[in-house]
């Protein structure tokens, strides 16, 4: 069996590296998900189309999710609040700060292809909250994106322990099917069990990074002795309203709060002159 999936993990500077191997006629999955990890910052890269200034819009709803509408301030290069930065690791980091809180969202420029590597081809990204206000601050865990060319469909993020479960109830019916096909011909023994060796270690790593670096899809009370929230987060794109990527893709990650909410617009792949050229590792 080729070994694709093995190359196509997620390479988070700080964090073990996921499996992008596809799980063959895997349903998607539609719930809230992040991830939890040591916030390790690369620097990133590739520019905004957005040129609306930071203020207050009304977000978009669609097909996958209904919410009611709350105010909500868009990410937008050069306008006060917003930064935006690229780096040699050929990732980008989007960064806006408020009153009291600073909320930055970092994405691979290779995203695209690495989804499709990914267990069930999921979309990942990471995002990372940080309260600097001397009270409290309860933030709800509530990350949506916003598939701008496949019908502006808005999709909730996965919860790593129903990603896990299913992944390993994937995984059982493997070794199942396995055992029942070595049985009915053993001559395909060796080719089959290093098969199913490789999906259970790269499925074991995939299940420990949804573990350990995920952050809790649920309500995070920030204080100034917690001041932090930070982690991967995977989306479906399994829907039938998204169906393949395009040569080009925008999105526009909401991250929800109680009473508004932060867009961050971004498109994937880089246009020609942005392209990072990733350092060697040392």
């Amino acid at each position: 069996m080729e070994s694709h999936a093995r190359s196509a993990r997620l390479d988070a500077a700080s964090s073990p590296r996921p499996v992008l191997r596809d799980v063959p006629n895997a349903k998607a999955i539609h719930s809230a998900f992040m991830l939890r990890s040591r916030f390790s910052w690369a620097t990133l890269a590739f520019p905004v189309c957005a040129i609306l200034s930071c203020a207050m819009l009304s977000p978009t709803l669609s097909h996958a999710s209904k919410k009611k509408e709350l105010p909500a301030v868009r990410w937008t290069a050069g306008a006060p609040g917003c930064a935006f930065e690229r780096g040699d690791d050929g990732r980008y980091r989007w960064t806006m700060t408020g009153k009291d809180l600073t909320v930055t969202l970092l994405v691979d420029s290779q995203e695209l292809t690495k989804s499709r590597r990914r267990f069930y081809h999921l979309l990942g990204v990471y995002v990372a909250v940080t309260y600097t206000g001397p009270d409290k601050f309860e933030f709800p865990a509530d990350l949506r994106i916003d598939f701008v060319r496949h019908h502006d469909v808005l999709e909730g993020f996965e919860d790593p322990t129903e990603l896990s479960n299913k992944l390993q109830n994937d995984l059982d019916t493997l070794v199942f099917q396995t055992e029942r096909q070595i049985k009915k011909n053993p001559n395909i023994t060796e080719e089959k069990t290093a098969h199913l060796r490789e999906y259970e270690k790269d499925a074991a790593e995939f299940i420990e990074f949804l573990s350990t670096q995920s952050l809790d899809p649920n309500t995070v009370m920030l204080t100034p002795g917690n001041p932090e929230a930070h982690g991967w987060v995977f989306f479906a794109t399994g829907n039938k309203w998204i169906g393949p990527w395009k040569e080009r893709e925008d999105f526009i990650l909401g991250v929800w709060m109680k009473d508004k909410v932060w867009q961050f617009p971004f498109s994937l792949p880089p246009t020609e002159g942005d392209l990072i050229l990733r350092k060697p590792p040392e």
